[in-house]
This record gives structure tokens, C-alpha cells and sequence, in this order.
């Protein structure tokens, strides 16, 4: 044998096999077509040493079922072969696993219910080899055409392979071809600096003793940056699960709280409200501990907004009750500002407004927003108005209409178009003026504006004629 060759004794060969299929008819079983031909094996032999070349020596150590892959395809036994590389493949990929994460990929795995059941490595057992690959692919942590080749051999190895009953025979070009995949793809594949940076903060947040500085956090920030929001995607679902659990210790906790709060920046939105969906399945199961530890994780990564819309309305709703309840009683002007906050928690943008909550919550801010005929203050509490105002600052042209249609309940006892309350609604019209709506809606606001300029804008609504008016009318008054 010569340097990084074999040298192929072809009559040798020939001659075993052919004594083996001696013995077969000795014991009486089938010997046709059970092994390859010897110009099949050939193939196998000549290609052999270059692509186990490229597996790193390390691996190569423990890879027993490359061995067996090895003997099965010199004997020439092609579907045996096939099954001891998916084999080697499967392992491959379960240490890609361990170091990535194993709770980040059981966590992403669907595992629903049965998720408690899978904590350690060797729950890796209990994953069919298809979940394996989509969870993997989903991670990011093999590519698209990866997961479609290994889907491909995956569903080979159970048709054609040795795993179960079949009469197709695999030719030498075909087993070459997925061992080339599965070395080059998998087995000699080396952890990317993304996927060893995320187990790196994960494996360091359980072994720290001391809480994480604010030097190491900005660290972290910036290596964050400039990994895939997948992948911050992954490491947030993670960080939430550390931090809900009930095993956790309070240090870690609180470290994985700081991470989260980095890593929420980086993630899409698809997580966030996965993890709002989590949260409402806490509340709905009784687990009050984790349910509370959840509220804690959004409302200190500024996510509340994310909460499952059941959730968010049923808080929307509460805290309204509370604002208007704040804001008839003794001191309004310093209980209203808490609630009025609270409730921006929750909404971020228009389409956080929980359908359901529309009125209830536009009611609310506009009695707020249009206060007290008192010249306090102008009878809006101070440290309340800048939510009042961010609420109607990013309403939707529907929304927009629901509050000029309500807004007329709170103007109905105003007999005096210059009192500060119809000034006050004077500053809501405004407000809504700065968004960008359509040519009608501007018109209708517009309208508004140039009757409270004359000091009537207590009596807009009563001008029937106006045909904006009416239209706005008649489209929402249900």
C-alpha cells in the first residue's frame, strides 16, 4: 500500500466473495444478488480514503459506525451500509446538539406537553431522526439544502435500506454520493462561531458565581450584534425558560433577566409572542410562580405588548377600570400617571390595541385626556398627559373615527365652546391631525378644527348637513 492509497487485489477479492457465496449455498439461504458486484466495490474502495481523509482525526477516533460502514461496503452488503452512515450521521448531529444547547433545542423541538421529560443528553435518544433535522434547520444550525439532502438519505435509509423489508439494490454511485453529503455536510462539520458563542453564554450564565458587570454586559451586547436574530431568537427562548423555572437560583435569574433584556432587541417578533403564548399557558395551567416570574421577564425587557391578546385584554380592561376609578377620586392628578403607564405597557403601536378593548379604552384616555373643568393644570393631571397623548399620537385611521364618533359623549354637557374641556378635546383633534390618513379623514378633522376655532366645537356633531360628519357617524355608531 502506498501513501493515501489502497491497492486493490482484485483476484483476492473476487475470491472470498466468491467463497462466500459458497457458504450461503452450503446453509441453504439465498446467495443471488445479496452482495455487490466486485466493480462495485471497487468504486467503493478507490473513493473510500479520500472522503474519510476529510473527517478531522479527532472525530475519527469514535466514529465505530464509519468502521462498520467501511466493512459492510467491502463485503458489498450496499443497504447495510447505508444504515451504519445515517448512524454516524445521527450522532453527528446529536453533538451539535449538546453543543449548541440542549435546552435551546428542546425548547424549539414541539414537543408540547412532553417538553418536562426531556432534560439531559440522553433524552436525545427519544427524538426521531426527522424532528432532529427540522429542529436543527429551524436553529439555523444546518442550512436549508442540508436538511433537504439529509431529508432525502433519511427517507432512503427507510425505503431502500437495510431498516426494512425491500428488494431495491443500491449502486456504488448512489452510497458514494450520500457518504460524500454526510462527511462533508455533517460529520466533518466544525460548530459555528454562532452557535459556540450562544452555548458559551449559556454554559458561563449557569457556572457564574457573581453577577454579571456592566462591562461583561456591554460584551455581550456587541458579540450579539452580529449574530443571526435566529439565533438571538434561540438563546431568548432559553434565557426565558432559565429564568421561569422554579430550579433556578435567584443569582441566575437575575443574570439571565439582564441577558434577556440585550438579547430582546435582537429577536423577531415571532419569539416574543411564542413566549406570550407560553405565559398565557402558565396562567391556564395554575403554575402562578412561573406565571409571575414570566410578567416579570416581559415587563423588564419592555415586551408586554407581546402578551397573548386574552391576556393583554383582560389587563387592558382591569387597569382601565382603575384609571377611570383614579381619576374621579381624591388626588386623581397624582394616581392617574401609574395606571395611565401600566396600561402603555401593553401598546407600543395601534395594532396592540386588543379588538375587543377598542371603546373601553379610548372611553377611558378621552375622559382622562379631556378632564375636569378646573383651571389646575387645565384639568389634566401633568404626569398622566404624555401617555394620553402617545396613545392618540399612533392610532389607526380606524381608531381615529372610533374616537371623534365617542368623543361626543364627553362634549354633550359643554354649553360653552372656550371652557378648558373643550379646549382639551380641542388638543386631542390636533393630535390625531399628525398622522398620516386619508384625504377624507383629514377633512373630517379639519372640519372639527375650524369649529372649535370659532368656539363651537361642542356643536360639530349636531351639524347633520356636514356630510363627512354623517358618513363618520353612520360607519360607527353601532
Amino acid at each position: 500500500m502506498s501513501e493515501n492509497k489502497i491497492e486493490i487485489n482484485n483476484e483476492e477479492i473476487s475470491t472470498k466473495v466468491t467463497k462466500f457465496e459458497e457458504y450461503l449455498d452450503y446453509l441453504g439461504i439465498p446467495s443471488k444478488n445479496i452482495i455487490a458486484s466486485l466493480a462495485e466495490r471497487e468504486n467503493i474502495m478507490q473513493m473510500l480514503p479520500k472522503l474519510i481523509q476529510e473527517i478531522p482525526e479527532e472525530q475519527k477516533h469514535n466514529a465505530e459506525y464509519l468502521s462498520k460502514f467501511v466493512a459492510s461496503a467491502i463485503i458489498g452488503l450496499f443497504d447495510s451500509s447505508l444504515n451504519y452512515v445515517w448512524n454516524e450521521v445521527v450522532l453527528s448531529l446529536r453533538k451539535k446538539v449538546v453543543n449548541y444547547g440542549l435546552d435551546v433545542f428542546y425548547d424549539n423541538a414541539g414537543l408540547g406537553t412532553a417538553r418536562e421529560q426531556y432534560n439531559n443528553e440522553e433524552d436525545l435518544k427519544g427524538i426521531k431522526d426527522c424532528v432532529l433535522l427540522r429542529t436543527l434547520k429551524n436553529l439555523e444550525l444546518i442550512s436549508d439544502i442540508v436538511y433537504r439532502k439529509l431529508n432525502h438519505i433519511l427517507d432512503m435509509r427507510n425505503q431502500i435500506g437495510a431498516s426494512h423489508p425491500n428488494n431495491y439494490s443500491i449502486n456504488s454511485f448512489e452510497l458514494l454520493g450520500w457518504l460524500k453529503i454526510c462527511v462533508e455536510e455533517v460529520i466533518a462539520d466544525k460548530p459555528s462561531n454562532n452557535a459556540i458563542c450562544i452555548n458559551k453564554i449559556l454554559e458561563n450564565l449557569k457556572k457564574n458565581k457573581s453577577p454579571i458587570d456592566d462591562i461583561t454586559l456591554s460584551s455581550i451586547d456587541e458579540a450579539l450584534a452580529k449574530i443571526p436574530s435566529t439565533m438571538c431568537g434561540n438563546l431568548l427562548r432559553a434565557l426565558f425558560r432559565i429564568f421561569v423555572s422554579a430550579d433556578t437560583p435567584l443569582e441566575i435569574k437575575n443574570d439571565a433577566l439582564k441577558l434577556s433584556v440585550i438579547v430582546w432587541k435582537y429577536c423577531k417578533d415571532d419569539v416574543k409572542y411564542d413566549l406570550g403564548e407560553k405565559k398565557l399557558q402558565y396562567k391556564n395551567n395554575l403554575q402562578n410562580d412561573s406565571d409571575e416570574y414570566a410578567y416579570k421577564f416581559f415587563e423588564k425587557c419592555g415586551g408586554l405588548s407581546y402578551l397573548s391578546l386574552t391576556e393583554k385584554s383582560l389587563q387592558i380592561s382591569h387597569l382601565c377600570d382603575d384609571l377611570i376609578t383614579a381619576h374621579n377620586s381624591w388626588d386623581n392628578y397624582y394616581h392617574e400617571p401609574y395606571f395611565a403607564m401600566e396600561i402603555m405597557k401593553y401598546i407600543k403601536k395601534s395594532s396592540d390595541i386588543p379588538e375587543t378593548r377598542i371603546f373601553k379604552l379610548l372611553n377611558t384616555f378621552i375622559e382622562c385626556r379631556v378632564g375636569r373643568e378646573v383651571t389646575y393644570c387645565n384639568g389634566v393631571s401633568p404626569g398622566a398627559k404624555q401617555y394620553y397623548d402617545s396613545l392618540f399620537n399612533m392610532l389607526s385611521e380606524k381608531q381615529v373615527k372610533v374616537v371623534i364618533v365617542e368623543l361626543q359623549k364627553h362634549l354633550d354637557g359643554i354649553y360653552n365652546g372656550n371652557s378648558i374641556k373643550a379646549k382639551n378635546a380641542l388638543e386631542i383633534i390636533r393630535i390625531l391631525k399628525l398622522g398620516e390618513y386619508s384625504d377624507r379623514m383629514n377633512e373630517i378633522l379639519d372640519y372639527i378644527i375650524e369649529f372649535a376655532n370659532r368656539g363651537l366645537i361642542n356643536k360639530v356633531w349636531l351639524c347633520y348637513t356636514n356630510q363627512y360628519i354623517i358618513k363618520c357617524r353612520k360607519m360607527f355608531i353601532l
